[in-house]
C-alpha cells in the first residue's frame, strides 16, 4: 500500500511544506541552543537564563525567516515584504513567550535549574512554540498569491470568426436602421423650397 493512499488528501497537499518546514525548524533549534549554550558562558548572561533565550531566540527568528521565506514558501505571495516580516516576527514573540513561559515555570516554579532541566525545558518550549509558528505562518504571514476574481475570456479561433461575424451582421442592421430613419424623417420634413 502507498503512502498516497492511506492520507488523506489536505495532508498530501501540506506535506512537502511541512516537511521544509520541520528541516528549516530543526536547524534553527540547533542555531537556537547553540547560541543559548554560548551566552551561558559569557559573564553578562551568569544566572540570566531568559535573557540568553532571548537573545538565541532573536538569532533563530532571522535565520528562520530568511529560510522560510526562501525555501518552504518561496512559492508564495512577495509583494507585501515587510508586512510579512512583522507579522514573522510578532508570531515568533508570541512563540518565544510560549518558551518563556515553560523556562520560566520550569526555572521560578519547580526550582529546577540544572543545565539537563533547563535544555528539557527549552526543548519542550520550542516544540509548543513551532506547533504555534506553524500554523501562524501558513495562514497569516506567509499566503498564497491572490488568484484574479474574474479571468479573462478565452476565445478559440473558430469562435472569433462566429463573433465577428455577428458583431458585423449587428453593426450592418443598425446601419440600416439609421438610414430609414434618416430617409424617412426627410420625407415627414420635405426641405423647403428655394426663394428664388
Amino acid at each position: 500500500m502507498r503512502l498516497d493512499q492511506v492520507l488523506p488528501q489536505r495532508l498530501r497537499a501540506i506535506g512537502p511544506e511541512v516537511v521544509k518546514f520541520g528541516i528549516i525548524g530543526g536547524l534553527n533549534v540547533v542555531v537556537n541552543a547553540v547560541v543559548f549554550n554560548l551566552l551561558l558562558f559569557v559573564p553578562l548572561f551568569a544566572n540570566g537564563e531568559l535573557k540568553a533565550k532571548v537573545v538565541a531566540s532573536a538569532v533563530a527568528i532571522v535565520s528562520s525567516y530568511f529560510m522560510n521565506r526562501h525555501w518552504t514558501y518561496r512559492d508564495r505571495d512577495k509583494s507585501a515584504a515587510h508586512r510579512e516580516f512583522v507579522l514573522f516576527v510578532g508570531f515568533n514573540l508570541a512563540g518565544l513567550l510560549i518558551e518563556l513561559a515553560v523556562m520560566g515555570v520550569t526555572k521560578y516554579l519547580f526550582g529546577m535549574t540544572s543545565w539537563l532541566a533547563l535544555n528539557a525545558a527549552v526543548f519542550i518550549g520550542l516544540a509548543l512554540g513551532t506547533i504555534f509558528r506553524f500554523l501562524t505562518y501558513r495562514r497569516f504571514v506567509f499566503t498564497p498569491v491572490p488568484v484574479a476574481a474574474t479571468a479573462e475570456p478565452v476565445i478559440v479561433p473558430a469562435q472569433a470568426g462566429a463573433i465577428e461575424q455577428e458583431f458585423e451582421d449587428l453593426l450592418e442592421d443598425e446601419l440600416d436602421e439609421a438610414l430609414e430613419h434618416q430617409l424617412g424623417r426627410r420625407e415627414v420634413n420635405p426641405a423647403p423650397a428655394s426663394l428664388s
